[in-house]
């Protein structure tokens, strides 16, 4: 049985070059013995600056977020241009995902932190002056939609890349599970923040808050110290489509990392669609007041809160791949659930649970990706699982389309059955189950 390389460090803490071992199918965890306790990077200082303005930028993002939708929907009344919203979000991350790849393992990461927050920053300004002066109309909002996708398309690979860099290995997973903490606290307090906001202020002054919160994130990046630099080789010398195709080969010819992307596809190309129909199921279904939308987001993330540190306090558990599908199988069940669901009694805890059981399967697979990938092809392999986000509008058209056909919970509760579909493929034809 062949294993998983590891690369070991030097007493400087840097990486030496060790020859790859391609994996095979039922090799187990080479990270197992090197789990640190579940808060062990907050120890580090260098790390807790990092966390907690990527904490308050993430939250300022989903302020955006959810007030776009209500924006959206209120110029527009149709669940279609919800859809349409998120697509022209999402697909420009599908187009800067390859290009992220093939510089991400070549260039200072921070300063592509620093590139993107500032055209963040730019593109929040202007449509928080658009919105005050009451002149926005949906293809503005189309269009800065677009472009902060495209801006996310290089920012989020690079935020995940870094940080391995910023602490020791043995510090690794519990930053891997405290970032997914600090992204679904976001997913809490973002939303909430918006519902009132918009309830108490106007949507304008949410995406006001959003522009505020990214100057933390384009302050602090550049003071960080990387700890962990990666070794330069020869082959960096090769041109960036030469190093795309490298990763992609990386990624093929290595089961365990091929099954762990995999297991994304589905969930968000088809589950986050809830997400995109929730402005219309708030106001429409469940006919909830002003701020109610933000209290039912604000439900998912406290579940995937809840998630996140189930999954940091089970550091050592075994069997985590069957504990991913499950958790997969459990997604899907919920988005349909919600879908169907009429009452604010039963839609509000199964909107939790989709967000603690999403929160269990992607953060304990973004963590087994993170612990088991070759350090000269992180960037290239963090950036095909941004891009995969880009897969959101599939089901957002999907379930926009099928709202017009049928209703809007229909569309949802029909991309929930088709995610379950998928889990006898995660279970039977990937390694994924047998990674513990």
């Amino acid at each position: 049985m062949t294993a998983v390389s590891v690369i070991p460090e030097t007493e400087s803490g840097q990486p030496r070059a060790v020859e790859t071992v391609e994996p095979d199918e039922f090799a187990l965890s080479s990270f197992d013995d090197d789990r640190s306790g579940p808060m062990e990077a907050l120890k580090n200082s260098n790390y807790v600056r990092f966390w907690s303005t990527f904490t308050i930028s993430m939250t300022g993002a989903w302020v955006r977020i959810t007030a776009m939708g209500v924006l959206v929907y209120d110029l527009t009344g149709d669940p279609f241009k919800l859809g349409l919203m998120s697509f022209a979000q999402a697909v420009p991350e599908l187009i800067a995902g390859p290009i992220a790849g093939a510089y991400l393992d070549r260039v200072d990461r921070r300063k592509v932190i620093v590139a993107t927050q500032l055209l963040a920053l730019v593109a929040t300004a202007l449509l928080t002056v658009l919105v005050f002066a009451e002149t926005v109309e949906f293809w503005h909002l189309l269009t800065i939609g677009a472009l902060l996708g495209l801006v996310a398309g290089f920012d989020w690979p690079a935020r995940l890349a870094l940080v391995p860099s910023l602490v020791p290995r043995r510090e690794l997973q519990s930053a891997i599970a405290l970032n997914m903490a600090g992204f679904n606290g976001a997913r809490i307090i973002g939303p909430t923040i918006a519902g009132w906001t918009i309830a108490g202020l106007g949507v304008a002054a949410c995406f006001a808050f959003t522009t505020i919160a990214i100057l933390p994130m384009l302050l602090i990046v550049m003071t960080l110290t990387v700890v962990r630099p990666r070794v330069a080789h020869a082959a960096d010398a090769a041109k960036p489509l030469t190093m795309l195709k490298e990763g992609y080969r990386y990624i093929w010819r290595t089961p365990r990392i091929r099954g762990l992307l995999s297991v994304d596809i589905i969930p968000i190309a088809l589950g986050m669609s809830y997400s995109t129909m929730a402005p219309a199921i708030a106001q429409d279904v469940l006919d909830l007041p002003d701020g109610g939308l933000g209290w039912l987001l604000g439900a998912v993330g406290v579940g995937s809160l809840i998630g996140t540190i189930a999954v940091a306090l089970l550091a050592g558990a075994r069997h985590r791949g069957k504990i991913v599908i499950a958790a997969v199988a459990a997604f899907g069940v919920m988005v349909a659930a919600f879908g169907i669901s009429s009452h604010p009694w039963i839609s509000f805890p199964v909107a939790f649970l989709i967000g603690m059981v999403w929160a269990i399967y992607s953060t304990m697979g973004d963590t087994l990706v993170q612990t088991n990938v070759d350090e000269d092809y992180r960037g290239r392999v963090v950036s095909v699982q941004s891009m995969l986000w880009g897969l959101t509008p599939i089901g957002g058209l999907l379930a926009g389309f099928l709202a017009t056909l049928i209703n809007v919970q229909w569309a949802v509760a029909i991309n929930g059955i088709l995610i379950l579909g998928y889990v006898p493929y995660l279970w039977w034809w990937t390694p994924v189950r047998h990674l513990r």
